[in-house]
C-alpha cells in the first residue's frame, strides 16, 4: 500500500495532520527536533521523516505499550536515575497525510541504562537501530521501505559480556528471503575455543502450493528464490559456468534443487564417489545450538546420503540414516538443447531435521573429486557447520511463478491506523534485558 492514501480515507481513520508542527498541536511538552527528506513516493509527492521530542514519563505513567501515539502524563523534565523514560516518537509526512513511525519510551533498555533509539533515513528506506541490555548489550535494527510500504532487513546483534566487540549476529533479507547467523567461538571445557567463527546461511524453507509441488517444478526455474551454495570446500572454480548448486525447502520434507555444470560424469555403479553427485547432510539440532566442542554426542549426529546428478541413484553415505530420500529429476536444456544442468526434487525420508547442506561434488575428471560446492561452511561430519532451517511466514513473503522462474514477493506491510506504529515497539525485548 503506498504511504499516499486519499484524503478521504484519512478522515474516516482520524486526524492526520501534514506539517511537522500540527504533529505537536495540544500535545505539550512537545517540539520538532528533526525532520529528514525521505525522498518521492510512488506518485511523485515528497516524503519527510519527523523526530519529535514528547519529554519525559515518570515510572508509574509509562504506557506498557509504546506501539502507538503516545498520550498524556508526560512531564518536561526527567532523567534515568529516576526511573522515568525519554518520550519520542517519528512520523512519515507527506503533503496530504502522515503515518505513525515509531514510539519509544527510552528507559535505558537494560541495567546498563545505555539505550538509545538511532532512525535514520535514506533514498526512500528508514531504519530504526536499538540499542540495550545489561551486561551484555544488543542491538536489533529494523529496515523499512516507505513507498510502497515494504520490510527490506531486519538484523540483531549481541555483544560480548563487559565489552563492545560482537559475540554473534544475524541478518534476514526480507527482499531476497536469505541471511545468515554468525557466532562467535565458544569456551570448551577441554580446550580455550572451538575451532573457529561461523557464519552459518540460513536455509529457506517457503510454502508452495499444490501444483507446483507436483508438476510446477519441472518446468519452473528456482531463480532467485532459493539460496546458492557459495562455499567452496575443495579445490577451485574456474569460471562462473564450471558448477553451480541452488537449494530450496518447499514443504517440511520437500527438498528443490538446481545443479549447472559444463561437463558431466556419471554411469552409476559403486563408483559414485568418483562421479557427479549431490551430498545431502542432515542433522537433528539446530547448528546454532551447538558449541562445537569436542565430538558430536549421539543425538547431535549427522546422516548423509549421496545423490547421483546424472542418474537420480540414491546411496547412503555417512552415519546410519533410516530411510531412503525420493529423488525425480528433470533436464535443463538450453536454446540449442545443450545439457545445461538438472533440478531435482528430493523428498526427505522421515524425521526431523533442524539442519540441513546440500554439496555438490563434480568429478570433471572422471577419477575423483576435484571440487566440493556447499550451501554452508561444511566440514565433514560436524553438525555445527550445516545450514539453519528458517521458515518464512506468509507474513513475510513468499516465491511466485513469474515468467518460467520463482521471484520472491515480499507482503506489503499492513497499516492498522495512522497513530498506530509501523515499526513494532520492542517493549518485550527492552523489559526482558534489566
Amino acid at each position: 500500500m503506498p504511504l499516499v492514501l486519499p484524503s478521504l480515507l484519512w478522515i474516516f481513520l482520524g486526524a492526520a495532520p501534514t506539517s511537522p508542527e500540527s504533529l505537536c498541536a495540544g500535545r505539550a511538552p512537545c517540539r520538532v527536533v528533526e525532520t529528514l527528506d525521505a525522498g518521492p513516493d510512488v506518485r511523485g509527492q515528497p516524503l519527510r521523516v519527523v523526530r519529535l521530542d514528547l519529554g519525559w514519563f515518570s515510572f508509574d505513567d509509562a504506557p506498557e505499550d509504546s506501539g502507538r501515539k503516545l498520550g498524556t502524563g508526560r512531564k518536561a523534565q526527567g532523567r534515568l536515575a529516576e526511573d522515568d523514560c525519554a518520550a519520542a516518537e517519528w512520523w512519515a509526512v507527506s503533503s496530504e497525510a502522515s503515518q505513525l513511525l515509531l514510539a519509544v519510551c527510552n528507559d535505558g533498555y537494560g541495567s546498563a541504562q545505555r539505550g538509545e533509539d538511532v532512525v535514520k533515513v535514506k533514498k526512500g528506506l528508514v531504519s530504526h537501530s536499538r540499542l540495550g541490555g545489561g551486561s551484555q548489550l544488543w542491538r536489533h535494527t529494523r529496515v523499512l521501505r516507505l513507498s510502497p510500504w515494504e520490510w527490506v532487513r531486519e538484523g540483531h546483534m549481541n555483544f560480548i559480556t563487559g565489552g563492545d566487540e560482537v559475540e554473534d549476529s544475524s541478518v534476514w533479507d526480507f527482499t531476497t528471503l536469505q541471511g545468515s547467523r554468525s557466532l562467535g567461538p565458544s569456551t570448551c571445557s577441554d580446550g580455550p575455543f572451538a575451532p573457529s567463527k561461523r557464519t552459518l546461511p540460513y536455509l529457506p524453507r517457503v510454502e508452495m502450493d499444490a501444483a507446483y509441488l507436483e508438476e510446477g517444478w519441472k518446468r519452473v526455474e528456482l531463480g532467485a528464490c532459493a539460496l546458492p551454495a557459495k562455499h567452496l570446500v575443495l579445490g577451485k572454480l574456474r569460471n562462473a559456468r564450471d558448477a553451480s548448486l541452488k537449494a530450496l525447502l518447499v514443504a517440511p520434507d520437500i527438498l528443490i534443487l538446481e545443479v549447472r555444470d559444463d561437463l558431466w560424469v556419471g554411469e552409476g555403479g559403486n563408483n559414485w564417489r568418483q562421479e557427479d553427485h549431490v551430498q545431502l547432510w542432515l542433522g537433528p539440532k539446530s547448528p546454532e545450538s551447538l558449541t562445537g566442542c569436542g565430538k558430536p554426542e549421539a543425538d547431535e549426529r549427522l546422516v548423509q546420503w549421496g545423490i547421483g546428478v546424472t542418474t537420480g541413484l540414491v546411496f547412503p553415505a555417512y552415519g546410519k540414516p533410516t530411510g531412503t530420500p525420493e529423488v525425480e529429476r528433470v533436464e535443463l536444456r538450453g536454446a540449442a538443447q545443450e545439457l545445461k544442468g538438472y533440478r531435482l526434487k528430493v523428498k526427505l525420508p522421515p524425521g526431523s531435521f533442524a539442519g540441513m547442506s546440500i554439496a555438490y561434488s563434480d568429478a570433471d575428471a572422471g577419477h575423483e573429486q576435484e571440487r566440493l560446492l556447499a550451501t554452508s561452511p561444511l566440514k565433514f561430519s560436524r553438525p555445527e557447520t550445516l545450514n539453519i532451517v528458517r521458515e518464512v511466514p506468509t507474513r513475510e513473503g513468499t516465491c511466485e511463478v513469474r515468467g518460467n522462474a520463482l521471484e520472491v514477493v515480499p507482503t506489503p506491510v499492513r497499516l492498522r491506523g495512522p497513530d498506530i506504529a509501523v515499526f513494532p515497539s520492542g517493549s518485550e525485548r527492552a523489559r526482558s534485558s534489566h
